[in-house]
């Protein structure tokens, strides 16, 4: 049964799909679709995927943790499901391939974390997206990828109000790359297939290789200014 936690498939040669597979509960995140998800990212690190897309399964991509009542575990058990959320997040942000979220409906916490990992960030015009972990538990994940996707004063902003942000006001910001509704997905995916038709796996791995060491150097650039004026550093 947890194989189908999370949904594998392939359409065509290069296109891998994961769709999150817990409709009922909103595809809320436990420690079995964790793992089944990380497995099934790690193998685009070696097999012939250009194209990583993640889904969800009904009427939402993701709700984040699960709190259903019986689900609730000790402090330590959900700071380690955090740790290997975190795992799987860095893993999906240095895969090489190129990775895209697919939002509808809501996505919420470390599922809205998925999402900003992705290099395409697209959704659905009902979509909505919010990060109430640290309003909720004092904690957020993937802080440090949302500022680089959105700035950090608009990263701040998001994570301290913990609102839904809507669709549009989620494109104007950055937090999201395209706008495209349900019929559309496959022209939008077939189109970047044409795109890639002739890139190679290494080339792919290299591009965003260099892309992310210049994020991350603009970032950190940034931090380490706004720590320059901080007298209390």
């Amino acid at each position: 049964m947890a194989d189908h936690i999370v949904k594998a498939e392939w359409r065509g040669d290069y296109t891998k799909y994961l769709i999150l597979n817990r409709p009922d509960r909103a595809n809320a995140i436990n420690g079995a679709l964790i793992l089944r998800l990380t497995e099934e990212i790690v193998k685009c690190y070696s097999d012939q995927t250009k194209i990583l897309i993640i889904q969800g399964e009904g009427k939402h991509f993701c709700s984040g943790f699960d709190r259903e009542p019986s689900k609730l575990e000790s402090t330590a058990s959900r700071s380690l499901l955090g740790i290997e959320i975190e795992s799987m997040l860095q893993i999906l942000a240095g895969a090489p391939c190129v990775t895209l979220a697919y939002i509808h409906g809501a996505a919420v916490g470390a599922g809205a974390d998925i999402a900003v990992a992705c290099d395409y960030r697209c959704a659905t015009s009902d979509a909505t997206i919010a990060f109430p972990g640290f309003n909720l538990i004092g904690a957020s994940l993937g802080n440090s990828r949302l500022s680089q996707r959105i700035g950090p004063d608009q990263a701040m902003r998001l994570i301290l109000l913990a609102h839904r942000v809507g669709v549009e006001e989620a494109f104007q910001m950055g937090l999201i790359t395209n706008i495209v509704e349900a019929d559309e997905i496959t022209l939008f995916i077939t189109e970047l297939e044409a795109a890639l038709e002739k890139t190679s796996k290494p080339a792919l791995r290299s591009l965003k290789k260099s892309v992310g060491e210049i994020s991350s150097r603009a970032f950190g650039s940034t931090e380490r200014s706004s720590q320059a004026m901080d007298p209390a550093i």
